[in-house]
């Protein structure tokens, strides 16, 4: 684990914790950190893995104090995104067993089994609180619900739970893989029966990092060596579309579009994991190392990650997400942290 990683990882954490919301990602109200969503609880998640990484209890603190706040005013919105949020709580139950962590997180892992809105074969649609997308499957889902119920079926010995996490992986691949590059398309339209969106990087850059992450979950599952394989031939057309510079583009298979950090961050993530799990070969570590260094550069000296692109919905043309303005958000900072918290494996 080299110091300049370490550094560069509590710089990121502090600064998720204190940042300036004046420049926030796109203006968005949710997008403040105070706010139960999606955003905050990638951010929580790598904030989760920082500690876990630098021991330091400020961090837990920071997560603690977030999550009991919430859970003393109440009001917390079902969705498939609001469900990223409890990748802290998790954790939290996991150090603490206090039971009100245990409360909210299995009503909302019962959620999800019973009464989360499904698309095709029972995927998860993408509905969130504040959107309704009927019928659509999108590459962000099992990020946000995926991990939180392998990881809490896990640890509450619910078998039920990572069964249902480990088939959403499987029919989101299913439904959202692109044939020729093994790439995911953004989105698929049951009402249509078509895939939808570019080969969005930060959307591809979702399904690695958590595929990568709920793995080890789902040992002694069937669907153990199907989610694998997919992972694999997901990660060969990731690493067919690195750029020279590390970063890949924000529509993968196109090179006029710009560079962007945030499906930078979370590649390195996926694929440091599967080389130090024995996934991958060694040498796709020198792949993640480009894509690491290429992530510092984009960390300024207050620890804010540059270069991200903004919140993104399920749209027609690539241009379209070439459109999308780079902006400070809770996503990319959490992306880059579970990047560097990777890097600190080796």
């Amino acid at each position: 684990m080299s110091a300049k990683t370490r550094e560069l990882l509590r710089r990121v954490a502090a600064h998720t914790m204190n940042a300036d919301e004046t420049a926030l990602e796109q203006g968005w109200a949710t997008s403040q950190f105070h706010t139960w969503q999606w955003g905050q609880g990638v951010a929580l998640y790598g904030l989760v893995q920082s500690y876990e990484t630098l021991k330091d209890d400020a961090i837990l603190d920071f997560i603690g104090q977030w999550i009991d706040g919430h859970l003393e005013r109440g009001g917390i919105g079902k969705s498939i995104n609001t469900t990223a949020p409890l990748l802290a709580a998790v954790k939290l139950w996991e150090l603490t067993g206090d039971a009100r962590y245990a409360e909210v997180c299995d009503a909302f892992a019962d959620w999800c089994l019973a009464e989360a809105p499904r698309a095709d074969e029972g995927a998860f649609e993408h509905s969130c609180t504040e959107n309704v997308y009927p019928q659509e499957i999108w590459a962000d889902t099992l990020f946000m619900g995926g991990i939180f119920l392998a990881q809490w079926g896990t640890l509450r010995k619910r078998p039920a739970y990572v069964k249902e996490a480990a088939r959403q992986f499987v029919l989101h691949y299913r439904y959202l893989a692109d044939p020729e590059t093994g790439l995911i398309h953004h989105g698929y339209y049951g009402k249509e029966r078509a895939r939808k969106g570019a080969l969005w990087g930060r959307g591809n850059g979702w399904f690695a990092a958590a595929s990568a992450d709920v793995l080890p979950l789902l040992a002694g599952l069937n669907a153990h060596e199907i989610v694998k394989r997919n992972y694999i031939a997901h990660l060969e057309g990731v690493k067919r579309t690195q750029h020279e510079s590390g970063a890949w583009h924000t529509v993968m298979d196109d090179s006029s579009t710009y560079l962007e950090t945030s499906c930078t961050a979370a590649f390195a993530f996926a694929l440091n994991r599967g080389v130090h799990r024995g996934w991958l070969e060694a040498g796709d570590r020198a792949l993640a190392s480009r894509a690491i260094a290429r992530l510092a550069a984009c960390v300024d000296e207050r620890g804010q990650v540059l270069g991200g692109s903004g919140g993104t919905c399920v749209m027609a043309q690539g241009e379209d997400y070439n459109a999308i303005p780079l902006s400070f958000s809770y996503f990319t900072q959490g992306l880059a942290m579970m990047a560097f918290c990777s890097e600190c494996e080796f």
